[in-house]
């Protein structure tokens, strides 16, 4: 999968009804306004920071398109049978290909180029240190994550439990039962199923409706499963194994039931790969929780070893390790690194650190950040999950 910038000019072949496309390769940094342009084939918006839109299954692209209204400023139409539907467009996406995917503008208006809405970290650490935090209790959280409805989802690992909550109140919308003899590891969340690992060094398959259980992903190499992600619509999948230092890559085969098997395996240049950042479908990011540094990994062919791994920045000189649990990356390219005692460390694209958040008593694991600052902390230490919301608008 290519990724295109929407700060890259957009070349049109002929000015009518666009049904040619033409990407320049390299930035030119126009800024686009105010073209007419119904839709972009083999391609889909991708937020780069946390977004709110509406999925909708099931659906043909011509029922999607059927159903969305003039508020929608654009849809994803995504060759299996799904859509997206923005009303408001991030500040901060990228337009990747998706073969027999199909971007549409409602409204047949490209939005402007990715903004970046708040360049002075200073004042959201202000307006995020004065606002007022709501929680709700859980004993042992630990990953975090949206599902398609906007809710927040956790794991309560000594519980064995999965949790779903409203996103603004942090009310209890939806709990498994125990899912597991032994305590959950880690959650990621994909296409309306959860992914719980376990210390029993397997992977569970939850139903994202019900919270059952569909499947079980075993395999020897795993051991001590972390973050997972996902890549070419599913077809891969990708998993953190701390206990011998590997990423292990997992192929889907079977859509239902929902299977994974093993296929291969990546020895990693440090110790514990832990939390995943995925940009595409050939790049993310990996955290070592014992060194509290940041990796990346560029796949040159997703189904074979085709992967460099490259040293992206330290967080030593201002969290010593270990405790690099997660990364975010907000709409000003800015690195937001969850160290658990040392709160949140900052860092630029360069990875010079650049600013720190934190609370009294608070050790984070895993955050979510959305376009408009609102900040979730999962916090191991107080045995909670916070909402801060800092009041700020970056929407169109």
């Amino acid at each position: 999968m290519k990724q295109y910038k929407t700060s890259m000019a957009f070349l049109l072949k002929n000015n009518s009804l666009m049904h040619t496309l033409v990407f320049a390769l390299f930035s030119i940094n126009v800024l686009v306004s105010s073209i007419s342009i119904p839709f972009i084939d083999n391609a889909v918006l991708v937020p780069v920071s946390i977004s709110t839109s509406t999925i909708i299954q099931n659906l043909t692209c011509d029922q999607c398109l059927c159903n969305a209204t003039s508020s929608q400023l654009a849809v994803n139409c995504f060759p299996n049978d799904t859509c997206q539907m923005f009303t408001n467009v991030p500040r901060t996406y990228t337009i990747e290909t998706v073969a027999n995917g199909r971007l549409y503008f409602p409204q047949q208006i490209l939005p402007n180029a990715s903004q970046c809405c708040m360049p002075d970290l200073d004042e959201v650490l202000s307006k995020l240190q004065n606002a007022t935090s709501i929680y709700v209790s859980i004993n042992n959280s630990r990953c975090l994550a949206f599902d398609n409805q906007g809710h927040v989802a956790s794991i309560d690992s000594a519980a064995k439990l999965l949790k779903i909550f409203n996103a603004t109140n942090l009310a209890l919308t939806l709990q498994s039962s125990s899912l597991s003899t032994s305590s959950l590891t880690n959650m990621a969340y994909y296409d309306g199923n959860y992914y719980v690992g376990t210390s029993a060094n397997t992977i569970l398959i939850i139903n994202g409706t019900n919270l059952t259980i569909i499947n079980t992903i075993n395999s020897s190499s795993l051991s001590g499963p972390r973050d997972m992600t996902f890549m070419d619509n599913g077809s891969i999948m990708i998993a953190a194994s701390t206990g011998n230092n590997k990423l292990l890559i997992f192929n889907r085969t079977s859509v239902a039931p929902l299977s994974y098997s093993f296929a291969y395996q990546l020895p990693v240049s440090y110790a514990y790969p832990h939390g995943f950042l995925r940009i595409n479908d050939s790049f993310l990011y990996v955290t070592s929780w014992f060194n509290n540094t940041v990796y990346s990994y560029n796949a040159l062919n997703l189904y074979n070893m085709s992967w460099t791994e490259t040293f992206d920045f330290s967080a030593i000189p201002v969290a010593p390790p270990s405790n690099g649990n997660h990364i975010q990356i907000d709409e000003c390219d800015r690195r937001w690194f969850s160290l658990g005692n040392y709160g949140i460390k900052i860092f630029n694209s360069s990875g010079s650190p650049i600013g720190s958040f934190t609370l009294a008593n608070l050790s984070v694991f895993d955050s979510l950040l959305t376009d408009n600052y609102v900040i979730y902390l999962s916090d191991t230490s107080s045995k909670r999950i916070i909402r801060i919301d800092p009041n700020m608008d970056c929407q169109y």
